[in-house]
């Protein structure tokens, strides 16, 4: 198991160019430099050479952190900032009671009884069959949706999906810092994985797909192919038209990689009038709803968000994030609809 000991040369080459000031959002709304990213590598240098302890206090301004990448993305050295931060995140998971009753909690409930509850009423539907064969790694959002949207898109493809019973990619527990919990999750889905051989791996959530992708780092020698569903819709051409106009605006997860294919989708899909609203590739503030004790600066967040959305004047708001979905539509407050694009698609698209 990696520790952030592993990766001091990488929190050491950090310059503290203070170029991730402009991008952090949190940091935008506190101006303080213990809440970015420069700050986080002053204080975890400081934990490496033992002139910190790991404390509270230090385990605050990391968990501020909403591991949107932002600062990743715009770091003249490179550096995976989620990832040093969910390593010195496990530093403080392993004393602190409190984060181990939450990550229990959220194993037992929600992912044991919650999700698997949730899975008896959802609607499963079997594919038509075709040569060409790909995995589908539903996830949560498999258990909470079913798999019809996904197999009727892709069927239209002319792609046959087999959807074996996944559970969680293990990301929650992962930037909670319970590495282990993570590991036990990354195991369950590469011994599914392994049942069908080579053949490529589809999912419609950003964060599953990064997640699947960052599983390379701990395990060298794997060898996975995974796609998001949008594009192999691009790929294979699909004509897309809806049943009836609809006007819509898009929210683009941190996590996703390919934003290209959705926005040719956006633009090429018959009956269907894209606005894009400011700042449509700013975080959503997911992680900012289990932060209650920050709930001021947490709040000015959304605020920002719902108000980009409604300024759009479009009615709905599409997004590919079971998790941006989960908290668009905490502060939509009735005042527009949010879909997952996939679904809006699967939805209206005539057949």
């Amino acid at each position: 198991m990696r520790k952030l000991e592993d990766e001091k040369d990488t929190v050491y080459s950090c310059s503290k160019c203070g170029l991730c000031q402009s991008v952090c959002p949190i940091y935008k709304i506190t101006k303080n430099d213990c809440t970015v990213s420069r700050g986080h590598f002053i204080m975890l240098s400081g934990l490496i050479k033992g002139d910190l302890k790991m404390s509270n206090k230090l385990n605050r301004y990391l968990d501020l952190c909403l591991k949107c990448s932002a600062c990743s993305k715009f770091c003249p050295s490179g550096i995976d900032v989620v990832d040093i931060v969910a390593l010195a995140k496990a530093e403080y998971f392993k004393s602190s009671s409190w984060e181990k009753f939450i990550s229990f909690f959220q194993k037992i409930f929600f992912f044991n009884i919650v999700l698997k509850s949730k899975n008896l009423f959802t609607k499963e539907i079997e594919s038509k069959k075709f040569d060409k064969k790909v995995l589908y790694f539903g996830g949560c959002k498999n258990k909470l949706s079913g798999n019809s949207y996904v197999v009727k898109i892709l069927n239209s493809c002319g792609i046959e999906v087999i959807t074996p019973d996944f559970d969680c990619c293990g990301i929650p527990f992962f930037v909670r810092g319970d590495l282990e919990n993570f590991d036990n999750c990354m195991q369950k889905v590469l011994k599914t994985i392994k049942k069908y051989g080579n053949i490529d791996i589809v999912t419609t959530c950003a964060s599953c797909e990064k997640t699947l992708k960052s599983y390379k780092k701990w395990d060298s020698d794997l060898n996975i192919n995974v796609k998001n569903i949008f594009q192999y819709i691009r790929e294979n051409h699909l004509s897309l038209k809806l049943k009836e106009k609809k006007s819509v605006t898009f929210h683009k997860p941190c996590n996703i990689e390919n934003f290209q294919d959705i926005l040719w989708i956006l633009n090429n899909t018959d009956n269907l009038e894209y606005k894009e609203m400011e700042n449509y590739d700013e975080c959503c503030g997911l992680n900012g709803l289990t932060k209650l004790r920050e709930y001021k600066i947490m709040l000015n967040l959304f605020k920002l968000k719902r108000n980009n959305i409604i300024e759009s004047e479009a009615k709905t708001v599409l997004t590919s994030c079971l998790g941006c979905e989960t908290a668009l539509k905490a502060f939509a407050l009735g005042k527009y609809k949010v879909e997952d694009f996939s679904e809006f698609l699967a939805k209206y698209i005539i057949d």
